[in-house]
């Protein structure tokens, strides 16, 4: 009868983990997320805002912005692609459609935020490369 206890108690500690896990921790709405980050995005795009506190008005406007591209992006990108690479045209279309959105971004900030954003953004450029020149 013992094993069935641990059993149950098992599931529950995980039923509970899980429960605990997709919502999150205490307090985590936007003001327990980084800058920039409400909904989805990514831990590529809290990076761009490391440093950076935005004003709510900002916030909504790159919320905005964010969501444009979203919807592109879900366009350009073939729902037959089964997961896998995408072909060449449409990476080269993706980054486009990131630098366009880093523009706009960019025109929301002030002038001590896009500083701050263009040297995050130099960063993670060179992040990326470093991790290409790893993977060859």
């Amino acid at each position: 009868m013992s094993w069935i206890r641990m059993v149950v108690a098992g599931l529950a500690l995980c039923a509970g983990a899980s429960v605990a896990s997709a919502q999150g921790a205490p307090g985590a709405g936007s003001q327990g997320r980084e800058p920039g980050m409400r909904g989805e995005g990514g831990r590529g795009q809290a990076m761009l805002f490391v440093g950076i506190t935005l004003t709510p008005a900002q916030q909504e406007r790159i919320d905005a912005i964010r969501a444009k591209y979203r919807a592109e992006r879900g366009k350009l990108m073939p729902s037959s692609s089964g997961g896998g690479r995408p072909d060449s045209a449409t990476r080269a279309g993706m980054m486009a459609m990131t630098t366009k959105q880093n523009a706009e971004i960019r025109a929301v900030l002030t002038a001590e935020q896009q500083k701050v954003f263009d040297s995050n953004i130099a960063e993670q450029k060179k992040r990326r490369d470093q991790m290409r020149a790893n993977r060859a």
